[in-house]
This record gives C-alpha cells, structure tokens and sequence, in this order.
C-alpha cells in the first residue's frame, strides 16, 4: 500500500457553535395560551417588520447602547469615558431609552455587550449609539477599540475592533430611527505605522479624530469635533461634548438639530474654538430626548351639594395630577354668581386666580345669596410645566336649608374598593417576590389586582424608584420615578427585564394614595428576573434573538427540550425563538422533518436564525432536496440583520461563487464582520484561505495568526488547524506530538475530520507506529461523524482486506463518501470507484440497506427482482427523496441511515 493512496483530509474550516452555562429555572409567570404545530411555505420574504422576536404589538421602544472604555492596558488611560458614559446613561433613562451599558469592555466583552443590545433592539423603534472612549480611523471607516486592544501587529485591527459602520447597517435593519454619538474623537495612540483590514493595508501615520461615516436615510450622526480633528477629554469630570449633551438633551423644547447647535455652541466657547462638534443627519422626522408628556389627568365635571344659607363648605375637588410629576396650577375660569370661593385660610378666589393644585383642592363654597334649587358652575384650567392644560367645571348644587345633604353611597363604596385594593397590593408586595421571563416583552405583575369599580382620574399611585435594567410601564406608558398612574391601573402594570439581569432581584416602590390626615405609606415590590427554561436549554450560540449566549449542539436534551419549548410556544405563542429552539431539539433527536417544520415555522414568525439554519439545510441537502440558490436567499436575509453564522455563510457562498454570483471582495467583508463579533468559523476560513493562497494571496503567517486566534478561544476547529500546521511544519515548526495532541483536543470536542487526521498519523507512522487497525478506526469514526474523508479512508483500508463482508463494508464507506458531502473530492474519488466495484456486492448492500429499514427487499443475494423494485420504490415513497436507480440509489439509502443515526450537521 502506498501512502499517496490515502487522500489528506479537507483541511477546509466548517462551522462549530459556541457554549454558553444554562440556569436552573423557578417558577414563572406566564399567560395560559394554547398553540397547535403548523407548517407554512418557505422562502417568504423576512421583513423588519416581522424580525421581532418578542412582542410585535409594542411599539414606540427606544433602546440604547453606551460603551466608555477609560482604562486602556496598552496605551495611555483616559480619564473621562467612565463618567460621560455613567451620566449620559442615566439621561437616557429619564428620556425612556431601555439602556444596555458597557464600561471598560475588553474584545469578548465588547462582543457580549453589543450582541446584548442587538437583542434588546429587535422591537426597538429607535436605536442610539454612545461611545466614549479611543477609537481610530482606518482607510475610509471607523473602529472603536476595547480596552485590551494592543494593535501591535498589522493584523490585530480585524480582532480587535468595531467597525462602527457594521454596528449601524445593524441598527438600521432592526429600527426606523438612528442615533450614533461618538465622544471618541482623539489622536490615534497606537504607534504601529500600518493596519491589514482584509486584503488592504493601510498607512497609519499620524491619524486624527475620525471620518464622516456614510450616512444613510433617517440616521443622525454626531461627532464630538469635525471629521479628521480631534475632541479633548477635558479637565472635569465629563469631557467637555458630554457635558454639553448631558447639560440640555432634556429640555423639552429642543428637537435632536437645535440641542446639537446649543452643544456646538457651548463646547466653542469651552474650548476656546478648538473644538467644534458636527453632526450628520438624514432623518425625514423630528426627534425629542424628551418624549412628549401626557395631558394633566383631571374630574372632567366634579358634582357636590350643599346647603342654602349653611357655613363654608369644602367642595374636595379632586386635585389633577400630572403623571409624569411637574408642577401643576389651576386657572380659575368660572366663579359661582350668587356664593364665594375661598381657601381654608379665608382668602378669597375670584375668576381669573391662579392657585397651586393642592388649593385647587381645598377650595370652599360659602353659599351667601345661593338659595334651594340654584345650580352653581366653577369653570378651571389646569397647565402644566411643559404647556399642555385641560379644562374642567364643577356643579354645585343647593339644597333646602333644613334638608340633610344625602350621603354619597358611591363615593363611601368607591373608599373601601379603594382600601381593599390597597390593603391587597400591601399583602401582595410583602408576599416574595414576582418571577418574570426575559425576552418575552412586558409582564404582568398584578393580573389579579381587585381593581374594578375604581376611577381613572382619581387615587394615584406613585412610583418612588425603580432599578435602572427593569422596565416599568402601564396602558403602553414607560414609568420612572416620580411618575403616577391611577390605582385602577394596577391590573395592567408590567415589568420588562432587561436581558442578563437574571444574576440577582430587582425591584420597585410605590407610593400609596394619601389617606386624610395620615402619613404617606409605600410598598416596594421584589421582582426576580428568569431565563425561560426552553432559553436555558436550546439557545443556540450567537443567536441575535435570544436571550442568552447559547449552547453546542452535542450538549442538547432533546426530550428536555421538547418538553420546555412545549411549554414555552404554550405560554408564548407569538414569540418565534422558543419554535425554533423546538426545532433545535427536534433536530438533536434525528428527527429532521419534525425540525424543518419548526424551523421553517420560526422563520415566518421572523426569527432570523432560523432561516440560516433552513439555508444551511437546503445547502447541504440535509432532510430538504440540495438547493443553494434557495439557502443563499435566506443567508442574505439574517446576514443584514447581522446573525454571526449568517454571515459566515453568505461570506463563503460569495467568495466560492456557490449559489449566488461569485463576489471575492464582498465575501471577504461579510467573513470579517463575522470576525468581528467572535465567531471562529470564519477566523478558520480566512485562515485556510491564507494558508492555501486561495481567494486572496498567500500568507502563512496571517494563516498561523488565524488559527492561533482560533484555538486562544478554545475553538475545535483551531484545534485542527493548529495540529495541520505542526504536522505538516507549516508556519511553525514541524512536531508530530504537538499536532497529535491538538488532532486529539478537536476530537474530543467532536470535529468530524479530527480522526481522519489521527488515523493518517497512525497509517504513516507521523509521531506514532504505523498501526492499519488504528488508523481504520480513526478513519472510521470520522466517517460515522460525517466526513467524506473518513469513509473514503475507511474503504481504502477496506480495500486491503478479503472477504465479502469487507467487500460490502467498503461499498458502504465509498457511498457514504458520496452521502454525506457529494461535491467534495472526497466524493469524487468516492464515485468513480463505487462505479468499478463488484455489481453483485453492491445488490447485497442495497438489499441489506432496505431489509434494515423494514422494506423486506426479499432475501440479500445480489440478484435484484421485483420485490427489490418495490421495497425500493416503498422507500423513496416514505422517504420523500427523489427516486434514483442504480449507484445513485444504494447513496441514497446509505445518507438515510446516516441521518438517521443523528449526524451533526452543526459541525459542517
């Protein structure tokens, strides 16, 4: 035997998800909804409108991200970006933004942060982006950089950055408004004189500030200082941009243009016209940090009665109320004609007074010339702080001097509704605390509440505080503290966790309705938010709607699975990830038709990953007929939305020209946004490109680079790769032991080609003695795992043996060489050597094949008649695969029992 007969593996790079630790899940609060499974067509269109994962009835969502990097490890530390980024939080909030916060982020960090807010932004309206800290012009784009960039290399810029403009075509698919601010503008502090971004260096030199970035349709884009200038970080405790912002974002008179021109104007004065902020904007609608206030809630027509000829008497208009907090005062614009109005204090009212909302209140009536029957009007017009007013009267009615005003039963019944409801939220608060799912949208956290019967224009609850990543809102209104909402509300108050604030308890406190005479009272209510259990199980990794950072395939449950993900498309049924987490489970179980039907659900309900996994089903053939025209469509979709494996699978496609027109340049680009976010498949791809000189030039070295990245990250696929290069002495230097070690790590994580590559170190006695039974099982077990490889090597072996069961084990291996992966050279050698084998050894295996899978083919002897016709017929039939004859039937049959041992498809 000759070792030039036993082919090298593919030394090609192929996907591997990435894990993530799952949560013990408790009780949760969920709403009672019961679905049915159904399947829709594919290939509809994945619009922005349908890439909600959550909740599609919310709307009007503002989400932020704010990132300040201040301690550099390689580079001067800054002094400001921690402060401008605490600051500029906490006005976003005020301003209703849900607020995804990053400070000192390293690269991985960095990673997890942004894939945090691209989560939170799927049912966000607009999207706002703040960054403080050093970021770095390069060519024609932006990079923000992480605290642990070194930049030392000319090749660190594609690990160890952001592309700004990445960040915002993401925003953009996932939104209707933009906002990107960038304090960032400072002298480049690298010293290293050119950056590789791709395939194009880049001098460095002496870079200041950053460029304009393109901006598209409703964005709006600002700068600390002009475009090549740079910005100071200031002597206080907030750069002097930032300050500015902070200073006036909250008056509500300045729309996002004219608060940018008041900012402009003090940091001109500040820095004594060194620095002046610029801004670029294309949006077609006007834009308020302040969101618009409600109208001050009033009795639109109070009723009282009182006696002719009797003393004062309190009217108790019920006092407006500002939701939102403010001041409030009351225009008197109707007196009474025949009686006076007063205050406690007898100072008189007249028409025309303005009075504080408290003595709104406390007005009296004194009836002087009233007499019984006479109906008396007082007209008021209540405007608060930000302008809005409302008007509303009040009806006196006189009666009989020696008649006793009748008791208002309603108002007495209205009071103990009141206390009873108020006593139950006192008991209910006290109880333990409300359990709410994350990524669910807004959750109720007093269904039950005794609430009917009770005015919305009256009783007002409070809110005190409430913890800055729990979202608190009632009837579609974000609370924050000093806000009030009417008790009869309560029933419709919602929490919205924030997504990773599982780790501890949040909470909130109320304030309750004022009883005469007596002190305030407050309860404060504990909320504990949870990871679904179906998230816990099922998240696959990388996954931009989901809510936590996911797990392999080979450490899935599927019985677990399917009994969580149940429960969850039960309780939410409008929420896509929990279907396709289904399918998830399905597919670990085998059962691929189960799974497409589920994953093909999930995508009609917009969730985005699930059309990157049908493509990459319809790419590999794998339980759908091979269609790779069809697989780049739904690439193309999750690739705009930024899903990390989306765009590794677009970026190949593209590059190879495999289903789609082939694009080198374009697809370089999509490989390195999957760089960027952390995704080690592509880190393998380039890095194979480079070593092999295929698509770009030659470069071992950035090769070694790539897969080093790869493994630092405990990558299978790096494993490989870094075991290629030692044993092969490529890059490094030449050490089997090393190679063998590295071969072994990815085989253990489950790299399909990781025991071909063993089995030719034991076939060629590299690093070990030649040892054929070994490397047959290496070769084998690879094949087992789907390798084209493996089974071409394990019929090769086969090959050298007598017998007829070798015979017909070595026409199994060649046509699983074909089944699992038919374009691959593996597959070609695999194909024309099926060709030459024995006629009648490959009836046997034929027959063997449809007796094991209960098609009763008649008895196994390599003489094909009628009842194999038909067994054979009976399968394609149930199947659902295309009937073929001949060799290309006996690969049919070997893929089915393949797949139905539950191959790996993630792994390829």
């Amino acid at each position: 035997m000759k070792n030039c007969n036993i082919l090298p593996f593919d030394n090609g790079p192929a996907p591997r998800p990435v894990s993530g630790n799952a949560v013990r899940p408790t009780v949760r609060l969920r709403r009672a909804v019961r679905i049915g499974l159904f399947s829709l067509p594919l290939g509809l269109a994945l619009t922005c409108a349908q890439a909600g994962a959550a909740t599609p009835d919310e709307s009007g969502r503002r989400v932020a991200l704010v990132i300040g990097n201040q301690d550099y490890e390689y580079v001067e530390p800054l002094l400001n970006p921690v402060n401008d980024t605490k600051e500029i939080s906490r006005i976003l909030q005020e301003a209703d933004f849900d607020v995804t916060l990053g400070m000192n982020l390293d690269k991985k960090e960095m990673e997890q942060v942004v894939r945090r807010f691209l989560r939170e932004l799927n049912d966000g309206d607009t999207a706002l982006f703040y960054y403080s800290g050093h970021a770095l012009q390069v060519g024609e784009a932006n990079f923000i950089l992480p605290v642990d960039a070194k930049l030392s290399s000319q090749y660190d810029l594609e690990f160890e950055s952001l592309k700004v403009s990445h960040l915002l075509d993401y925003m953009k698919a996932a939104s209707s408004l933009q906002i990107v601010m960038l304090d960032a503008c400072r002298d480049n502090p690298f010293e290293i004189a050119s950056l590789f971004w791709g395939e194009e260096e880049y001098s460095l030199g002496k870079t200041r500030g950053l460029r304009r970035i393109p901006n598209k349709l409703g964005t709006f884009i600002s700068y600390a200082t002009r475009p090549g200038q740079v910005a100071f970080d200031g002597d206080g405790p907030l750069s002097p941009f930032t300050s500015s912002v902070v200073g006036n974002a909250l008056d509500p008179k300045l729309e996002i243009k004219d608060l940018m021109t008041r900012v402009r104007d003090e940091v001109v004065r500040k820095t004594g016209g060194q620095q002046i902020p610029y801004e670029d904007s294309t949006l077609v609608t006007n834009f308020y940090f302040v969101p618009p206030k409600p109208e001050p809630i009033v009795t639109a027509h109070h009723r009282v009665s009182v006696s002719a000829g009797g003393d004062a008497v309190a009217l108790n208009i019920p006092a407006p109320v500002q939701p939102e907090g403010g001041t409030l005062e009351a225009t008197l614009t109707l007196a009474p004609e025949k009686g006076k109005l007063r205050l406690p204090d007898g100072k008189p009212v007249a028409e025309g007074d303005v009075l504080q909302a408290e003595e709104l209140a406390e007005l009296e009536f004194v009836p002087n010339d009233a007499g019984a029957g006479d109906v008396e009007l007082i007209g008021y017009e209540v405007t608060d702080q930000w302008g809005s007013s409302v008007s509303a009267i009040a009806s006196i009615t006189v009666a009989q001097a020696a008649t006793a005003v009748v008791k208002d039963d309603e108002l007495e019944a209205r009071k103990a509704r009141l206390a009873a409801l108020l006593a139950w939220l006192t008991e209910r608060s006290a109880s333990g605390a409300v359990e709410a799912d994350i990524g669910v949208g807004p959750v109720a956290i007093y269904p039950e509440a005794p609430a009917e019967g009770l005015p919305a224009t009256s009783d007002w609850l409070k809110v005190v505080s409430v913890d800055s990543d729990l979202q608190l809102s009632t009837e579609g209104r974000l609370l924050q503290a000093g806000d009030r909402f009417p008790v009869s509300a309560l029933p419709s108050l919602t929490v919205r966790p924030q997504i990773g604030s599982e780790r501890n308890a949040r909470k909130f406190e109320l304030e309750l309705p004022a009883e005469s005479g007596g002190t305030l009272k407050t309860v404060t209510q504990i909320v504990q938010p949870r990871v679904d259990r179906c998230d816990q199980l099922a998240t696959q990794p990388f996954d931009l709607q989901a809510v936590t950072e996911g797990r392999l395939a080979n450490d899935l449950d599927p019985k677990a699975i399917e009994t969580a993900c149940a429960e969850a498309m039960e309780a939410y049924p409008e929420i896509g990830r929990f279907v396709f987490q289904r399918g998830r489970g399905a597919f670990a179980a085998g059962d691929l038709d189960q799974a497409i039907a589920y994953f093909d659900r999930a995508y009609q309900m917009g969730h985005v990953r699930a059309g990157q996994v049908l493509g990459r089903m319809y790419f590999l053939g794998a339980g759908i007929d091979r269609d790779r025209k069809k697989a780049v469509e739904l690439y193309r979709k999750a690739a705009e939305r930024g899903d990390a494996y989306a765009l590794h699978s677009l970026g190949l496609a593209e590059i190879r020209g495999d289903g789609t027109a082939q694009n080198e340049k374009a697809g370089l680009e999509k490989l390195l946004q999957s760089v960027e976010a952390g995704h080690t498949f592509s880190y393998n791809a380039i890095g194979g490109f480079y070593l092999n000189g295929e698509h770009v030039a030659e470069n071992v070295d950035r090769a070694v680079y790539y897969y080093n990245r790869s493994a630092g990250r405990n990558d299978i696929y790096g494993f490989l790769n870094m075991g290629t290069l030692y044993r092969d002495g490529k890059g490094v230097p030449q050490d089997y032991e090393a190679a063998l070690g590295w071969f072994k790590k990815a085989h253990e994580g489950g790299h399909p080609a990781a025991g071909t590559a063993i089995g030719l170190m034991y076939f060629n006695g590299q690093g070990v003695e030649k040892n054929a039974a070994e490397a047959t099982r290496w070769f084998r077990e690879s094949a087992m795992r789907g390798d084209a490889w493996g089974a071409f090597n394990t019929a090769f072996m086969l090959g050298e043996q007598s017998g007829e069961e070798a015979g017909r084990d070595r026409i199994r291996m060649l046509a699983m060489a074909v089944a699992v992966d038919p374009s691959s050279p593996a597959a070609e050698q695999g194909r024309e050597a099926l060709g030459k084998a024995n006629r009648g050894l490959k009836a046997k295996v034929l027959q063997q094949a449809l007796t094991d899978l209960g098609y009763e083919p008649g008895p196994v002897d390599g003489q094909p008649g009628r009842k194999t016709r038909e067994a054979l017929a009976g399968f394609f039939k149930a199947s659902g695969r295309q009937p073929v004859q001949g060799d290309e039937a006996l690969i049919s049959l070997v893929k089915h029992q393949w797949e139905q041992d539950r191959p790996r498809y993630d792994l390829f």
